[in-house]
Formats: structure tokens, C-alpha cells, sequence
């Protein structure tokens, strides 16, 4: 083979020297070897054989437990959320009980606040009444004790007059009926 390659070389330094341009010469990144072309072959299924069996089983064990993490987080991350929804539902449930309880104690203090002014109204009304009757009453009693006094002075005038024209003293009965008669003369404002 050796000397077939000389020969091929020769007669592709000849073309390019007698300028035929038959045979150029190719880049050597263009030329196919077929040894090589093996090689490589036997070196990428060696390298994908090695990779295969040691380190994509890894690789692709990684991605599936991070796979898996993600997954798991985001059903967490799910099951939260619909946790603090529900906690938020809860918590406005409350909020809106407290809000009518609150409406329902103001309602229940305003009632009882007019209720209790109502009643201190009613009752100063009816104090107010007890005093005026009492006011009367007293009026009515001071009336009749200076009616009284008016009558006992007035009995001690009349003796003191009568005695005077008449001459003498009057016995008690006397008294009396002349006391009774002055008081029917003297006019009433009753």
C-alpha cells in the first residue's frame, strides 16, 4: 500500500505541477479515512457507553428528584394557599359575627339608654307631681292653721268687744257659738 500511496502522491504533485487541475489535492479536513472514521466511532460509543452507564442514570436521577421537589413544593405551596383561604374565610366569618354582635350590643345600649331616660323622665315627672301635691298639701294645712289663729285671735277680740258691751264674760258655749257664727260671716277663698 505504501508504495500506491507514493504513487497517488506523485501523481497528484504532477497535476498540480503540469496544471491540468484533474486532481487537486483536498484540505486534509476533508479527506475521509476510514481507520480514523473507525476510531472515532469506537471512541464516541465508548464515551457514550461510559456516559450512559455511569453518569446519566445520575444526571437523570437528579433532574427526577428535583422533578419531584418541585412538584412536592408546589403541592405545598397549593395545600398553603388553600390553607390560608380557608383560614381567611374563617377569620372574615368572625369578623362579620363580631360586627353584628357589636350592631346588636350598640341596638341593645341605645334601647336600654332610652328606656333608662324614659324612666328618669317619668320619674322626675312623678317626683315633681309628689312635690307639687305635697307643696299643696302644706299650703293647705299652713291655711288651715292660720285660719285657726285667725279664729283664736279673732275669739279673744270678739270676748274682749263683747265683754265690753255686754258687761260680763262669756262661758265657753258661748264662745264657741260666736266663733262659729264669725266664721260663716267671713268671706272663703278657698
Amino acid at each position: 500500500m505504501s508504495v500506491r500511496a507514493d504513487e497517488v502522491a506523485a501523481e497528484s504533485h504532477e497535476g498540480e505541477v503540469h496544471g491540468d487541475g484533474a486532481h487537486e489535492a483536498l484540505p486534509p479536513i476533508l479527506s475521509f479515512d476510514p481507520g480514523a472514521a473507525v476510531i472515532n466511532l469506537a471512541i464516541f460509543l465508548g464515551t457514550f457507553a461510559v456516559l450512559a452507564k455511569f453518569v446519566w442514570p445520575v444526571i437523570l436521577g437528579g433532574l427526577k428528584a428535583r422533578e419531584e421537589k418541585i412538584a412536592g413544593d408546589l403541592e405545598q405551596a397549593q395545600a398553603s394557599n388553600r390553607k390560608a383561604e380557608a383560614t381567611l374565610a374563617e377569620y372574615q366569618k368572625k369578623v362579620q359575627e363580631v360586627a353584628n354582635e357589636a350592631q346588636t350590643i350598640l341596638a341593645d345600649a341605645r334601647r336600654d339608654a332610652q328606656a333608662n331616660a324614659t324612666k328618669i323622665v317619668e320619674e322626675a315627672k312623678a317626683d315633681a307631681q309628689r312635690q307639687g301635691e305635697r307643696a299643696l298639701a302644706d299650703i293647705e294645712t299652713a291655711k288651715k292653721v292660720a285660719l285657726a289663729e285667725i279664729a283664736s285671735q279673732t275669739s279673744v277680740l270678739a270676748m274682749g268687744v263683747a265683754k265690753q258691751v255686754v258687761g260680763r264674760e262669756l262661758n265657753p258655749e258661748d264662745h264657741a257659738e260666736l266663733i262659729k257664727k264669725a266664721l260663716e260671716q267671713v268671706p272663703s277663698n278657698n
